[in-house]
């Protein structure tokens, strides 16, 4: 009788053990994530298994603009631990690491998607006659790196020179924000005697000869609200502003936070998208 009490206050003992060690139990944030979007979420650090209601409140945390391609963002314990807070979520129910590491999350730019570009902005430019060139002809500097999905290649500026049967095409990814326009070159064949820009096209580009330029779009317009980056070596935001002019790539152009109506310049980067240091 002694013998199987003993062994029912063993079991109560480790019973008891185990719930108070459950609930101890934290959840361990990831030391390294992916970004796919413009901003890094708090969410972006939790594993996999952690509850859907905590995640969903790490989604509406942001810790500020995802990195640039080809590098990356850290953030300390500290920060991460008040944004933890911030989401409503206690720190003691976490296991931190000494840093935080985001990655964009980057593929190539691969050569038809500059093809394809290319050939839409001749067809849309029909005064622009170059000999005949290929896919395979086309080369770029160095390996361009954009986000995951569609990168929105556009063709800024073209130019040509017959005596070196070369083009050079200016192209930017209007949909990979922070991405800078790149240049790609492409072998003009000289087999054909067509003209490397005709007549109106001359005309067009009369100030550089063989160029054909092309407007840049508007990126940032004082009837749309535009999210601004502002940073310093010890401060890293994202503010909603008002631009107070429109605004083309990489153009400083005066802005005004909407929360408190401070004026100030900040530089172009992306659609609807700035960049200012402090």
């Amino acid at each position: 009788m002694c013998y199987f009490r003993f062994l029912s206050l063993l079991f109560i003992a480790a019973l008891f053990g185990a719930t108070a060690n459950a609930g101890t139990l934290r959840i361990a944030l990831l030391a390294e994530a992916q970004v796919q979007g413009d901003t890094v979420l708090l969410a972006n650090f939790f594993p996999s298994r952690a509850p859907l209601s905590m995640r969903a409140a790490a989604e509406a945390v942001s810790l500020g603009a995802a990195p640039q391609s080809g590098s990356v963002r850290r953030f300390s314990r500290d920060f991460v631990s008040a944004a933890l807070q911030n989401a409503g979520l206690s720190p003691e129910m976490f296991l931190f690491p000494e840093v935080f590491t985001a990655h964009r999350n980057d593929r190539v730019l691969t050569r038809d998607e500059a093809f394809a570009a290319i050939q839409s902005a001749l067809a849309r430019n029909g005064n622009v006659r170059i000999p005949q060139f290929h896919e395979e002809d086309l080369n770029f500097d160095s390996e361009i790196e954009v986000p995951q999905g569609t990168a929105g290649l556009e063709v800024t500026q073209m130019s040509f020179d017959p005596a070196l049967a070369r083009a050079r095409f200016r192209l930017w990814p209007r949909a990979a924000r922070g991405t800078l326009p790149f240049i790609v070159t492409a072998r003009l064949s000289t087999e054909s005697s067509a003209p490397a820009i005709s007549p109106v096209s001359h005309q067009v580009a009369a100030a550089s000869p063989n160029t054909v330029p092309f407007a840049a779009p508007v990126l940032v317009d004082p009837r749309r609200l535009a999210r601004l980056h502002l940073h310093s070596q010890n401060s890293d935001m994202l503010l909603v502003v008002r631009p107070l002019q429109p605004g083309r790539l990489n153009d400083t152009i005066p802005v005004r936070l909407a929360s408190t109506g401070k004026t100030f310049q900040a530089r172009v980067l992306a659609l609807n998208y700035l960049d200012a240091a402090f």
